[in-house]
């Protein structure tokens, strides 16, 4: 894979987390509990690659591969999972991710020390992670990996659902259908992320957090009517000269 087919990855990713965030921002307005939220996204998805991965994760699963990916599971998907979904109630959908002004996002309202605490703490996770990722999709089967990421994941959040004494909830057909946006983003998002950082270094693949955020605050000003500051736009121009630096980096140190 060329740096610039990974550019285009990375930066379809970012753009469908940033909507990622959005619709989780959306469904808590709407009153949908944030538990509920996460632990049902989590396990959707689970389900869903279940079926399709179940087969070869019988025929290759061993301790030390089920260890690993149980790590990165924790890493990658239970613990983003958890402190981005908190993290809305406090700062906007732009700014889960990464900080680019002094401000929650909100009008009259969140807390931009406790959504950044819990924001900064997935952050991190979803960091660490880029590395076990990347170190060990190299010889553990795809198929194997990632399935055994999100069942933890997933099992993990449902004992958390019942510790937290999380309630079921009836959602209406508008509420559906962005949970279902939100499955689908994970499911194409991580596969997709999953075959880039695979072929590319992880240092390039976390180019990502740059255009998470952007998008984010702009689908967020343009629906949810968040707040934008000045430094956005001037943010906004020093990421397209970053994304640009380092895939000319990635090209030198693949040639």
């Amino acid at each position: 894979m060329s740096p610039y087919s990974g550019l285009r990855n990375i930066l379809l990713i970012g753009s469908l987390f940033g909507f990622h965030g959005l619709l989780n921002r959306s469904l808590l307005i709407d009153g949908v509990n944030e538990i509920f939220i996460v632990t049902s996204r989590i396990t959707i998805v689970t389900l869903l690659l279940g079926l399709y991965c179940t087969k070869e994760f019988i025929k290759e699963i061993n301790m030390a591969f089920f260890l690993k990916g149980s790590l990165t599971g924790i890493l990658a998907i239970f613990i983003p999972g958890w402190t981005f979904i908190y993290a809305l109630k406090y700062i906007s959908s732009g700014l889960q991710s990464i900080f680019i002004s002094r401000s929650t996002g909100l009008s009259n309202e969140g807390s931009l020390l406790t959504g950044g605490i819990l924001a900064l703490i997935g952050v991190q996770g979803l960091a660490l992670s880029n590395i076990t990722n990347k170190k060990h999709s190299q010889y553990i089967p795809a198929k194997t990996y990632l399935f055994t990421q999100w069942l933890v994941g997933g099992f993990i959040s449902i004992i958390l659902f019942f510790i937290l004494g999380g309630e079921f909830q009836i959602l209406d057909s508008s509420e559906l259908l962005r949970l279902i946006g939100l499955v689908f983003i994970d499911i194409f998002n991580y596969s997709l992320f999953f075959y880039t950082i695979k072929r590319l270094s992880a240092t390039f693949t976390t180019l990502v957090d740059y255009v998470v955020p952007t998008v984010g605050i702009a689908v967020g000003y343009i629906f949810l009517d968040e707040i934008v500051n000045n430094i956005f736009y001037i943010t906004l121009l020093l990421i397209f000269i970053s994304l640009y630096l380092a895939v000319k980096d990635e090209t030198k140190s693949l040639t």
